[in-house]
């Protein structure tokens, strides 16, 4: 079997999906005919695609009774996969039901228990699944219904059986191997969530969501930015325009280094998702690290505004604000950053160099000191805490904190702390009296 390491680099050789070479694939199936088959293919591929409203209009003429169930559950994915709940319920509700025949009944129970879960409405879910489970416990929609609510209620044993279910029931379809992976990884079963991972994209190689959830572990659990950029990228691809995929990649495509491509994305997801605010932390951070500082403070600013615990956010805008030579504004950044991210050592060390620089001897040594309580080893902080003894006439301090830090942990101007080490050693001039 293939692994996600494989498909990942395969995908690095594939010429990217472009709005026209998309144009052309939905053109090529609206040209093949007016029958329910083709029009639900058609619909499907233009879910897919992000086109919701025209995939509703082109499903709702899918006349033939024995197509309607698979038409309407397409359907619903589409309200599903605009997230909100009125419409999706509306979709739900627009099955069949019957007091005298409950099988008719059986495709709305299902559905709606799946947007009760989609919207974390679980007891709600529970009622429908029961309903639906007295009427066809072998279901295949059901049993992927009944493995999301086990999933959602940490029943690893329960969620799995009914996955395995669903995968052998529904052959060929990523969803239910998804599901696999989010489960594992949410049990930090990290190999098993790759392995299912990489058995969805083999089975729906263009799925927009199989591609998003196993790029998403590729960057966030693995942290392989370079192996989830592709991934995302052709999750982009495959639905342009969709705000979670545009930021995710612009993430990946940030720590792989590849700037530009990654502010594009950025730029697009927070036009179309304003209000969302990783992507406006993302963005703002990607700008800062452009040194583009004037317009990364807009962004920036939006983020701590609509999630004031992003810590990330608060670390970028300190750094702006002291590049752009707002040191007071810039120190009271920095202790926010803090605040919000107490096990991280950077923003005090970035503080404590802050407080040097604006000759604050003594508010440096305290962050300093904190810095060094954690991490003993760390050769910045010992030779800023060196540099700090020196100037405040402590010799012999200032000579120990420099010669631990040519022995301490991460990079250091070695020519800088000998040469500080050699005036220390010089004999010190007196007057005559």
């Amino acid at each position: 079997m293939r692994t996600l390491h494989a498909l990942v680099f395969s995908a690095l050789t594939l010429v990217p999906l472009t709005a026209s070479a998309q144009e052309s694939q939905l053109a090529a199936l609206r040209a093949a005919g007016r029958d329910g088959a083709s029009t639900l293919r058609l619909g499907r591929a233009l879910r897919r695609a992000g086109r919701f409203d025209e995939a509703v209009r082109t499903l709702q003429g899918v006349r033939e009774p024995a197509l309607r169930a698979d038409a309407q559950w397409e359907v619903a994915r589409v309200r599903f996969d605009q997230g909100v709940f009125q419409p999706a319920r509306a979709a739900c509700m627009a099955f069949p039901s019957s007091r005298t025949n409950p099988a008719l009944a059986l495709n709305q129970h299902v559905c709606m228990a799946r947007a009760y879960l989609i919207w974390n409405r679980v007891a709600l879910a529970e009622r429908s699944i029961t309903a639906a489970r007295a009427i066809n416990p072998n279901d295949p929609m059901l049993q992927l219904v009944i493995a999301d609510s086990r999933r959602l209620a940490s029943d690893l044993p329960g969620a799995e059986a009914a996955y395995h279910a669903a995968a052998t029931a529904m052959p060929g379809r990523a969803e239910p191997l998804v599901g696999l992976g989010q489960l594992f990884e949410m049990f930090q079963q990290l190999d098993r969530a790759q392995e299912h991972y990489t058995q969805a994209l083999a089975a729906e190689p263009d799925d927009p969501t199989a591609l998003l959830a196993a790029g998403r572990f590729l960057l966030r659990r693995r942290e392989r930015p370079a192996d989830a950029a592709p991934l995302l990228r052709r999750a982009v691809d495959a639905r342009p325009h969709w705000p979670e995929a545009l930021a995710l990649y612009g993430e990946a495509a940030v720590a792989a280094g590849a700037n530009d491509d990654a502010l594009r994305a950025l730029q697009e997801a927070a036009q179309l998702a304003p209000t969302q605010p990783g992507v406006q932390s993302t963005l703002g951070r990607t700008l800062v690290a452009m040194g583009r500082y004037q317009e990364a403070e807009v962004p920036l600013r939006r983020a701590i505004q609509l999630v004031a615990t992003d810590a990330g956010a608060h670390i970028a805008l300190a750094d702006l604000l002291e590049h752009t030579q707002r040191e007071p504004e810039a120190m009271t950044a920095w202790d926010a950053a803090i605040d919000r991210s107490p096990g991280d050592m950077t923003p005090r060390l970035r503080a404590a160099e802050l407080a040097h620089r604006t000759h604050q001897n003594a508010l440096a040594r305290a962050y300093l000191d904190r810095v060094l309580a954690d991490d003993p080893h760390s050769a910045r902080a010992l030779y800023l805490r060196g540099v700090t003894a020196a100037e405040d006439g402590d010799r012999a301090g200032a000579r120990q904190f420099l010669d631990q830090s040519l022995h301490g942990v991460g990079e250091v101007d070695r020519e800088a702390v000998q040469r500080l080490i050699r005036e220390l050693d010089a004999p010190v001039r007196t007057r005559r009296r």
